[in-house]
């Protein structure tokens, strides 16, 4: 009767332990997932704004993109004036962009600063794209 009593005993622990380890693995792989992070722009563009119904319009002179926000779970659109080599940070997925510039072409580079899609004309006619090869725009 000891044994048998010793034997269940050392059974329960053993479940009990189990339990508690798988709890632990599952708390871990939870806190190791990546969190979502919002697409950033360096340096800031003219105008940064979120909207649900995304990139509808963008202002004359100016080129406008729109990407996912994974945070806001909305669209983030960014508007660029000025002319310069801007870097881009966790910019994923499809989006889009208008060039509603004076006769300049944007540019969306890699991370080697290559075209990852042809230069965009200022025609202010909505296209898409996908951000998760670009790593600088050049709106002129």
């Amino acid at each position: 009767m000891p044994v048998k009593h010793s034997v269940l005993a050392a059974a329960v622990a053993l479940t009990a332990l189990s339990g508690t380890l798988m709890a632990s693995q599952a708390q871990a792989s939870e806190s190791v997932s990546p969190r979502a992070v919002s697409p950033t722009v360096k340096p800031e563009p003219e105008d940064v704004y979120h909207t649900t119904d995304g990139l509808s319009s963008c202002r004359t002179g100016r080129f406008c993109t729109e990407t996912w926000d994974p945070v806001k779970k909305s669209w983030k659109i960014h508007v660029f004036w000025k002319c310069g080599t801007y870097a881009l940070s966790n910019w994923e997925g499809v989006g889009a962009y208008i060039n509603h510039q004076d006769g300049a072409n944007a540019k969306v580079l890699n991370k080697d600063k290559k075209l990852v899609w042809p230069e965009i004309p200022p025609n202010n006619k909505k296209g898409w794209g996908n951000w998760s090869d670009a790593w600088f725009i050049r709106p002129c």
